[in-house]
């Protein structure tokens, strides 16, 4: 039972922590900072043939939070978000950067010093100070999400419930059949020691009627 546990905690843990992972770097998350300017980094690529390699402009935006840390964005185009305006967004930031305006950028993605990886800029727009950012599409993606993993849940322990019925079932069985083997054997040792002793009696018999016969 205890090894049947453990093996479903594991099928449900592992993709848990991949899907919690997953959506961390995938959900767009909201940053409320302000505008400082913006940078075009040329940037080498290398392609398949290692001799061979070309550069791209890479653009980014360079922003602090309020209380004065540097916050850097990549500015890339991204067809699942729907974001093709990378141009447009470069020109807002710069403009927002003139007053060094405080704004609100959406972005997804995670900034990995160690491998010079920046978040990517979706969407921003100015706020005023005290602004505060409700998640409303998170909150309705992790509710969906959350409501597929109850169904998912409740199949598992479902089928766990019916492999540890199926299990006692057979564990009954068998401990039946063993005690139904006992007895079977229990009443045969029974028959045999009642007919060994009809047997040693039939002897006496035997040997007293013929003592019986010689006198």
């Amino acid at each position: 039972m205890k090894r049947i546990l453990t093996v479903r905690n594991i099928l449900i843990a592992i993709p848990l922590l991949v899907l919690l992972v997953g959506l961390h770097y995938a959900l767009p998350q909201v940053d409320v900072v302000r505008a400082v300017g913006v940078e075009v980094k040329r940037v080498d690529v290398k392609e398949s043939d290692a001799s061979q390699g070309r550069t791209r402009d890479v653009y980014q935006l360079q922003t602090e939070t309020p209380d004065g840390t540097p916050k850097v964005y990549r500015n890339e185009d991204n067809f699942l978000y729907g974001k093709f305006d990378s141009a447009d967004l470069q020109t807002q930031i710069q403009s927002f950067a003139a007053d060094k305006q405080l704004v609100a950028l959406r972005h997804y993605g995670w900034r990995l010093k160690l491998f010079s990886t920046f978040p990517n800029a979706i969407k921003v727009w100015p706020v005023e100070e005290g602004y505060r950012h409700i998640p409303v599409f998170n909150i309705v993606v992790l509710a969906g999400i959350g409501f597929l993993i109850f169904l998912v849940y409740r199949r598992v322990n479902s089928a766990v419930d019916k492999s540890r019925q199926a299990i006692e079932s057979a564990r009954a069985e068998r401990a039946e059949k063993e005690a139904v083997a006992a007895r079977e054997a229990q009443e045969a040792a029974s028959l045999s020691r009642e007919a060994e002793r009809k047997k040693d009696s039939d002897v006496d018999a035997f040997l007293n009627s013929d003592g019986n016969n010689k006198d």
